[in-house]
């Protein structure tokens, strides 16, 4: 583990305490000091505005709400949109991985997890982070991992060797 975390914020947000208890002790492994914890989104958005926390941990289900409103309300805030967003729920279908990916988040992970899975989300957002985009409904990180030449949108498709020609 060769980040030092002892200087960095992380609020986690998910609606079992046990589950809380889980991320705390592991982030604290990981020599994480300053760990913030809550069930609820309207008590995560006040500690978000409160702390201004350099990472935030979501899950799906929160209490009286969802992960996904949680994410929307964050990337829509003027102070700190850009904030790193982990997601996490126990169920991961297809559907659900693209309606978190869509409402702004960084990295999704299912949840039975492990340590090392949480860290290499981490260390994900810390070596490879991807440029913010912000459109009319969506602002969050650009949904494409890769990045191999320069070009975006059509520009991309007509020099693509691999598209037939027209």
């Amino acid at each position: 583990m060769g980040y030092k975390f002892k200087d960095i914020t992380i609020l986690v947000v998910d609606s079992q305490p046990a589950l809380l208890d889980l991320i705390r002790g592991i982030l604290q492994m990981f020599g994480c000091k300053k760990i913030i914890t809550t069930t609820a989104q309207d008590k995560g958005l006040a500690l978000f505005h409160e702390y201004k926390p350099d990472l935030l941990i979501v899950d799906w289900e929160l209490a009286n709400s969802s992960g996904i409103s949680f994410t929307k309300v964050v990337r829509n805030d003027k102070e700190n949109p850009y904030v790193p967003i982990i997601f996490m729920t126990a169920l991961s279908s297809k559907e659900r991985v693209a309606q978190a990916r869509d409402s702004g988040i960084n990295e999704f992970l299912a949840k039975p997890f492990t340590a090392d899975s949480l860290y290499k989300r981490i260390e994900a957002i810390t070596e490879k982070p991807r440029y913010f985009v912000k459109t009319g409904d969506f602002t969050g990180p650009n949904r494409r991992r890769r990045s191999e030449d320069n070009f975006d949108g059509q520009d991309r498709r007509q020099l693509n060797p691999k598209q037939p020609k027209e």
